[in-house]
């Protein structure tokens, strides 16, 4: 009687193993499936491809000089006696701008003052014994002859000690003051015609080639940038310098009423590279790289198709497509990087 009873406890607990064995299995293979019947749906923002006039600018820096401009350097060893103007103020072509010591040992003013005075006397008296009959012509040629010779002697010697301005314009520098010596080819003041004025920037070979004369800049000063002009390319070197390898370009612009820029500012200028008109542009952000090429997602049926795009221009906020899209297309601009190929999506508007 005990062996039958333990017979159906045993039978029992066996049964009721293999119910429980089969419900965990067939629960597991429920969730299972339910888990691969879930489809993760991604969230986006999309906008339509279209057709814009698009145009590729860089920002250069340059210093400015004036269109006419000329430095007022030392030709002696001497002492600055005085300045005669100062920095900002007009000056006349042919005015006296600093003085050296007339009387100090590399000059020869003095001596050639002399010189000068003596043969205008001489030639002066040796003109009135000729129109009196008194001596011959060639007596008189030989008088005028030396007297010229020391009025040249002079001018030179007092150019020396006596720097004057070859231009009219701006004192726009004076390097040096009163009392100060200086040697040849010292530069000791600038002056400049600055109504009109001139950038020189550098740029690289390959923008270099992207300019042309009479291209448009906008020219401006980062502390004064309401005071922007516009000039145009007047000269693009061909030849690259030998340090950095760039090429020089310059453009000259009028300045403004106040005469704001100088010579030797340092400023900006926006140049654009090249535009083009009527071409298929998407905004910057919806490119991505993968695999060392650039895509973009395009959208169609509720699903992202990863697509290979071929860029040309670019500017702050959009990409010209030479390829890979066409106009009225949807491309996400948003969640791009939770995307894959044929993901499903959900537009966010």
């Amino acid at each position: 009687m005990n062996k039958q009873r333990n017979l159906i406890r045993i039978s029992g607990i066996v049964l009721l193993s293999l119910f429980l064995l089969l419900q965990i299995g067939c629960g597991k293979t429920t969730g299972e499936n339910s888990k691969k019947e879930e489809v993760k749906v991604i969230p986006i923002n999309v906008v339509k491809v279209k057709r814009e006039t698009i145009s590729q600018e860089k920002t250069f820096s340059g210093t400015l000089e004036g269109v006419e401009q000329s430095d007022i350097v030392a030709k002696i060893s001497e002492r600055i006696t005085k300045i005669n103007l100062k920095v900002n103020e007009s000056v006349k072509n042919g005015k006296v701008i600093i003085q050296l010591d007339k009387t100090g040992p590399s000059s020869s003013y003095l001596q050639t003052q002399v010189n000068y005075i003596n043969a205008k006397k001489d030639f002066e008296r040796m003109d009135a014994l000729y129109k009196g009959g008194a001596i011959s012509q060639q007596q008189l040629d030989q008088a005028k002859a030396s007297y010229e010779i020391s009025k040249a002697n002079f001018e030179a010697a007092a150019s020396t000690v006596e720097l004057s301005s070859p231009i009219s314009g701006i004192i726009t520098d004076i390097k040096y003051n009163v009392g100060d010596w200086v040697t040849p080819g010292n530069k000791l003041a600038v002056v400049a015609n600055i109504k009109s004025m001139i950038i020189k920037l550098f740029v690289s070979e390959t923008e270099m080639q992207m300019l042309k004369m009479g291209d448009k800049i906008t020219i401006y000063s980062e502390r004064e940038i309401a005071k922007a002009v516009t000039g145009r390319i007047v000269e693009i070197s061909r030849s690259a310098s030998s340090d950095a390898r760039s090429f020089q370009v310059k453009a000259s612009f009028n300045n403004t009423k106040d005469l704001f820029y100088k010579p030797g500012m340092f400023v900006n200028a926006d140049v654009t590279l090249d535009s083009k008109k009527d071409v298929i542009v998407v905004p910057t952000e919806a490119i991505i790289t993968s695999n060392q090429r650039n895509v973009v997602f395009r959208i169609s049926d509720n699903r992202s198709f990863e697509t290979e795009v071929k860029t040309g221009l670019n500017d702050e906020n959009y990409t010209e497509i030479l390829s890979g899209l066409n106009e009225g297309d949807t491309i996400a601009i948003l969640g791009m990087n939770n995307l894959k190929d044929s993901t499903k999506i959900s537009i966010v508007k």
